[in-house]
């Protein structure tokens, strides 16, 4: 009625309008056409100041019979307001009784194209209060309302008697009407437009016109609203480790910059998982935070297992006028298993990319950072939580290693039969404060180009362990060309120095020395020129446009720039692919340096035909005029010549497509890296599968292949019902430490499980709701982790649970 109260304003504006005079004023525009329901009228210009007040409209006959008798218009009567449109087949005004009256067909249409129906609409004078049989509204987002009577009451509030609710579709292609998959049918339902909320009262849920559940009281948002306080879309499920679990989700608005969740997680095997997060945002930062307790009581034969369990994420900045900022983001947990038991994941806006150098690991950073887009000042901390079984064996040699397993008896066993176990891995761990960055970014006015001044220093310190201080300073320019041909030149260069200060070196497995004193100072100078050619080429062939561009990178440093006295803490993790073939310094931190010359070349090509085809390869290689120890060889860099890296891809239009990744071993052809992605989008197929092969450096310098088939694929067996499946598969075969006491190989070494999870669902999804039945197979284990069995339920309700 809310809307319908504004429209009956402006009729009875017009009736009064058509009292004054002979005349009744008829649309702009004669010819125009006429809009359909819930159709903007294209033809009348937006109304002028004097003309707020004033309403447009036509009808077949307009009659008085006296002056003080009600005015009638008849015959499919239009009538226009800004771009507010009211159709009905018959409109009266009585001056007397100061009621207005629309009967036949009425249906209104706002700004908004937010449509409500009626039978007949009456309404006081005041135009505050008014009646209408038989109403139907279509709302925003598509939800339907519909009532055998709707009162409007205070100008805030609509009452519906017999009241029906849905955001499902009611009609069929054809236009036949349809049981909606679900509706909420009520005896009384009250539209509170000043709470902005829909309140149900003795309500029935159906599902395709079945009575499923029955509640006295009933509160939903209204579709008109973007956030509004109310429960959300439960999770439930069942597993072996858990037993049944059910998350309730409730969101909590505070106010117009501040939100909160609570999603506490019934478990009945462990109890209540309390959880819950808070966000805010103004005009001088965001903040973000999540967390979770439960009480637990750890099984005997959980090591390690703390009675209170609980984990902490935390994201936000805090602006101090244009040019400083204050930061933190935080992850932490009660140990190692907590997060893989309860399936705990950052949330919302506190998800991010997946890092996979911290895939067992939490970090958590604070800053604090001045500066603009030319120059900055940043300060951070950084604290580190495995959450790997991992443990330090001590070899006799005065060797120490980092093993993932629970102690060292693979180690004693294939290594040195006198290893023992060092201290605990959280000793070990560092811990960074502060690491101190400054750059200034510059245009050099004589030579041209761009210039960038930088100077980094770190500050690693461990409980047990080397205690590492490190400081940096460089200068780097460069300077891009483009000839008349079409060739791209591009020159750099750099002058660095590094200073290195080490203490209790005595106490860690860090330097790669055997013996080294306590305490120590090492330097280093490490200058670098280079230039870059590339050339750029396509054409326009008969059928297909073909693109290639060779690439050469020449690069000057000096060698043996990576003394064994330099401990490498932070250049560890590096991935040699063709995106990072021409980065002319392959280390991604400060403690390893590219050394020596080196040539890297490559190619790349593509081709695009006409008919939806299209070809994409890259492949290249390092060749070096001496050998480097900046990398591990098992990276595929630091020989005379590197491996060949590259890729290929295949698609054909959005249907189907495979693109590869792959590193080579140079001397006999071997397959050191491949990443292979496939994806189908066909008939009622839709997946995608992933393969991973690649061999992992280990702490002993070593290798360890890890090869991986992850898929998942979806078909849907009718319009709405679909299955799927997920597989993620290990094909390496191994072994594992098995950590289970009642087993007959506890501690013994046992074959590692091929399957890692498995997914197997059935969904129903509509345009307005979502059922899917999940049976899950997790074969993860680790020490106080067992393999686990679940069923998963999800469902949604759009407008109603979300």
């Amino acid at each position: 009625m809310y809307r319908s109260r504004l429209i009956a304003r402006l009729l009875a504006t017009s009736a009064l309008v058509g009292a004054s005079g002979p005349m009744v004023e008829r649309a702009a525009a004669q010819d125009a056409e006429i809009p359909t329901v819930g159709e903007r009228p294209r033809a009348l210009p937006p109304p002028a100041e004097a003309d707020r007040e004033r309403i447009l409209f036509e009808a077949e006959t307009v009659t008085r019979e006296r002056e003080d008798s009600p005015i009638v218009a008849e015959g499919n009567v239009r009538a226009y307001f800004g771009e507010r449109y009211l159709r009905a087949d018959r409109l009266s005004y009585d001056p007397a009784s100061d009621i207005v009256v629309a009967e036949g067909n009425v249906s209104i249409t706002d700004e908004t194209l937010e449509t409500a129906f009626a039978g007949r609409v009456e309404l006081t004078g005041d135009l505050r209060d008014g009646i209408a049989e038989n109403f139907s509204a279509i709302l925003e987002e598509k939800t339907r309302l519909a009532a055998d009577s709707a009162v409007r009451e205070q100008g805030a509030r609509t009452r519906l008697k017999n009241a029906v609710y849905t955001a499902c579709d009611v009609c069929d292609k054809k236009g036949d009407g349809k049981t909606p998959t679900w509706r909420v049918k009520a005896l009384r339902v009250t539209r509170d437009e000043e709470r902005k909320v829909v309140r149900f009262h003795h309500a029935f849920f159906e599902i395709k016109g079945v009575p499923l559940l029955y509640a006295p009281f009933l509160q939903a948002p209204d579709p008109t609203v973007e956030r509004q306080s109310g429960f959300l879309t439960p999770l439930i499920g069942a597993s072996s480790r858990l037993g049944f679990n059910i998350e309730v989700p409730y969101y909590l608005a505070i106010s117009d910059h501040q939100d909160a969740t609570f999603y506490p997680k019934y478990t009945s095997n462990d109890g209540v998982l309390w959880q819950g997060e808070f966000r805010r945002r103004d005009d001088h930062g965001y903040q973000v935070v999540q967390g979770g307790y439960i009480g637990y009581e750890p099984d005997p034969s959980e090591v390690d297992v703390p009675g209170r369990r609980w984990h902490v994420f935390a994201k936000g900045y805090r602006d101090f006028g244009d040019r400083l900022r204050l930061g933190y983001d935080v992850e932490r947990a009660s140990d190692d298993t907590y997060l893989r038991r309860y399936d705990v994941q950052r949330r919302g806006d506190l998800r991010k990319e997946l890092d996979t150098s911290l895939t067992n690991r939490l970090r958590s950073n604070t800053y604090l950072r001045w500066g603009d887009s030319k120059t900055e000042l940043r300060a951070d901390s950084y604290t580190f939580q495995e959450l790997r079984t991992t443990t330090i064996c001590d070899l006799p040699t005065g060797e120490r290693l980092v093993v993932s397993a629970a102690d060292c008896a693979q180690v004693r066993r294939d290594i040195d039969p006198g290893a023992v176990e060092g201290p605990d891995i959280a000793r070990v761990t560092p811990y960074a404060l502060p690491v101190i960055d400054f750059r200034h970014e510059f245009a050099p006015p004589e030579i041209g180009g761009s210039a960038r001044l930088n100077l980094n220093f770190a500050s690693l310190q461990r409980t047990s362990g080397v205690d590492t201080r490190r400081l940096t300073a460089s200068a780097y320019w460069e300077r891009e060309h483009f000839t008349p041909g079409g060739h791209r030149l591009n020159a750099f260069a750099e002058l660095r120095g590094d200073l290195f200060r080490y203490e209790d070196l005595n106490e860690g497995a860090e330097t790669r020395q055997p013996i080294a004193d306590d305490n120590r100072i090492d330097g280093r100078f490490a200058p670098t020129v280079g230039v870059e050619w590339s050339y750029p080429l396509t054409r326009r062939v008969e059928s297909a446009r073909l693109f290639i561009e060779p690439r050469v990178q020449l690069v000057a440093s000096p060698s043996d720039r990576n003394d064994a006295s330099i401990i490498n803490e932070d250049s560890q993790s590096i991935e040699f692919d063709y995106a990072g073939l021409f980065e002319y310094n392959k280390s991604t931190g400060f403690d390893a340096f590219e050394d020596g010359q080196r040539m890297n070349a490559g190619v790349a090509a593509a081709a695009v035909l006409d008919n939806g085809i299209t070809l994409e390869g890259e492949i290249g290689q390092q060749f070096r005029l001496q050998e480097s120890s900046a990398f591990d060889r098992s990276t595929g860099l630091g020989d005379e010549s590197s491996d060949y890296v590259g890729s290929l891809n295949i698609r054909y239009k959005n249907i189907i497509g495979v693109e590869n990744r792959f590193r080579i071993a140079d001397d006999d052809g071997a397959l050191k890296r491949a990443e292979s992605m496939i994806y189908l989008n066909y008939w009622r197929f839709r997946g995608n599968a992933s393969y991973v092969r690649l061999d992992d450096e280990v702490s002993i310098g070593g290798e360890r292949r890890r090869e991986e088939l992850n898929a998942r694929m979806n078909f849907k067996l009718t319009k709405n019902w679909y299955t799927g499946v997920g597989w993620r598969e290990n094909l390496e075969p191994g072994t594992r430490l098995d950590t289970d006491p009642a087993s007959p190989t506890f501690n013994q070494q046992v074959p590692r499980n091929g399957t890692i999870r498995q997914d197997f669902i059935l969904g129903y999804e509509d345009e307005c709701s979502l059922f899917e039945l999940t049976y899950r197979r997790d074969r993860t284990q680790d020490q106080g982790l067992e393999p686990d069995e679940a069923f998963l339920v999800r469902f949604t309700l759009r407008s109603l649970v979300n």
